[in-house]
């Protein structure tokens, strides 16, 4: 089985990678995106991969240069606006608040043509006022 090819946004510490490890499957690691330091070492440490595959602001990232028809992305855009702890200002196109960061996977969605896209986010995207950015 070909190992499959991931690219992971919004990373964190890559937990969506460390479930594929752990549920052992083998995948290679196109890049992640993290603007967090302390995330980034913990990244790094955690799957034994070099800071230079952290792509960095997915704001910044030169879509055109990543690879297409990868076989996943993974993301967890922010959520805060979408949260019902939070001021439910929400992610629309042009907002620029933090859940709006998600149109930036969509259009690297657009360009690398994955397999799969999984994406992490709070329920309340499913909500009334919310639903429309799905």
């Amino acid at each position: 089985m070909k190992e499959l090819e991931i690219l992971s946004l919004f990373s964190g510490i890559g937990a969506f990678e460390k479930a594929l490890y752990n549920i052992g499957i083998d995948y290679k690691l196109i890049g992640f995106s993290e603007i967090d330091k302390y995330a980034v070492k913990s990244y790094c440490a955690i799957h034994g991969v070099d800071e230079k595959l952290n792509l960095g602001d997915i704001t910044k990232i030169e879509i055109q240069k990543l690879p297409r028809f990868i076989d996943v992305i993974t993301h967890g855009s922010p959520c805060q606006d979408f949260s019902i702890a939070g001021k439910q200002t929400g992610g629309d196109v042009g907002t620029n608040t933090r859940s709006s960061l998600m149109w930036n996977t969509v259009e690297i969605v657009k360009w690398c043509l994955p397999k799969y896209v999984i994406w992490e986010n709070v329920r309340n995207i499913l909500s009334k006022k919310h639903i429309h950015n799905l």
